[in-house]
């Protein structure tokens, strides 16, 4: 049997706040296996970025990750001390953060970040400098000796983000969490990023996490999809059954408005109200107040079940049936 590169069980994370613990997520199951990429969706709020940070233990000071295990390679990693942990970090998990201007020391070079790279973690490299400067032209800079003795404000958004994720292959390592890497950058270089994503995954053979709240975007990159509403997952399944036949009324939601985003409309569809502060009752649906399909079976808390031939859905109506609504 084949050990999947990343495999969490029951992942609960929460926030030490002046008035009492705050649960962020809840309960968050899942595998990864090698070379594929799991796409991560929801609004903001619903616990993607902090779930991700969690297995990477990169949560702030006030938050507090549980779990059943978070395995990578088959190793339980949840309560590795702080400095096994620096030791995975970097050369065999990586994140790339949505800004990457706050990536950067702004008073040092493109150059000197892959220098410092490569000082922390000189497995695999001789050359440093041209090292750096093919992982530059893989990720499409045209000139990566100029690029290299730039400052960060001496690129653009796109150009900073390419160097960024230039930056993290140049390491090697197998599980890269991605969070909204395409965030603030125009539609062209957002496609141009999404691409170059697909074609380094294969260069280096690693396994991603994708953050994203575009339905299109991680339709465009991912194996699989989870879709996450208030900390807890609502829908878990192929990227395709996801896209084609969402069972969850929150992912037919996202799915709707992202195929209204690709067509001619004037008005979008909206999903009303907001996904809450955090406080959610544990009796109950979640998406509850927000679902157009709400019935007294709602009020009940709902396990995510199977759902065969599609994955796993956290939804009273959703059954083994077709989806029609």
């Amino acid at each position: 049997m084949t050990v999947p590169l990343l495999d969490v069980k029951n992942l609960n994370v929460t926030f030490q706040m002046a008035s009492g613990d705050l649960p962020v997520s809840s309960d968050v199951s899942f595998t990864l296996e090698h070379g594929k990429v799991l796409g991560l969706i929801g609004e903001s709020g619903s616990g993607k970025t902090v779930t991700s940070k969690a297995i990477l233990g990169l949560l702030p000071s006030v938050g507090t990750a549980k779990s059943d295990f978070i395995r990578y390679k088959g190793r339980d990693i949840s309560d590795l001390p702080p400095h096994e942990f620096d030791k995975l970090r970097g050369a065999d998990l990586a994140m790339i953060f949505q800004d990457p201007v706050g990536s950067f020391n702004p008073v040092k070079t493109i150059g000197w970040h892959f220098r410092a790279a490569g000082r922390v973690h000189p497995e695999g490299h001789g050359d440093i400098a041209a090292d750096a400067a093919e992982a530059l032209r893989k990720v499409d800079i045209a000139d990566p000796k100029t690029a290299l003795k730039k400052f960060p404000h001496q690129l653009s958004g796109g150009m900073l983000q390419r160097c960024l994720i230039a930056l993290i292959m140049f390491s090697r390592p197998s599980l890269i969490v991605a969070d909204e890497p395409t965030t603030n950058l125009d539609n062209l270089v957002e496609r141009q990023i999404i691409t170059l994503f697909d074609k380094l995954r294969r260069d280096i053979d690693a396994s991603f996490i994708f953050i994203t709240h575009d339905m299109t975007i991680a339709e465009q990159i991912s194996d699989d999809i989870i879709v996450m509403y208030a900390g807890q997952i609502v829908e878990h399944g192929s990227a395709k059954a996801l896209m084609h036949a969402p069972r969850h009324p929150y992912t037919q939601g996202l799915v709707k408005t992202a195929r209204e985003l690709e067509g001619d409309v004037d008005t979008l569809t909206e999903i009303s109200g907001e996904v809450g502060t955090g406080h959610w009752p544990d009796n109950k649906c979640r998406f509850a107040p927000r679902c157009p399909h709400y019935q007294a079976a709602c009020d009940h808390a709902v396990p995510l079940h199977p759902v065969a031939g599609h994955g796993a859905v956290r939804c009273v109506m959703a059954t083994d049936k077709e989806a029609t609504r």
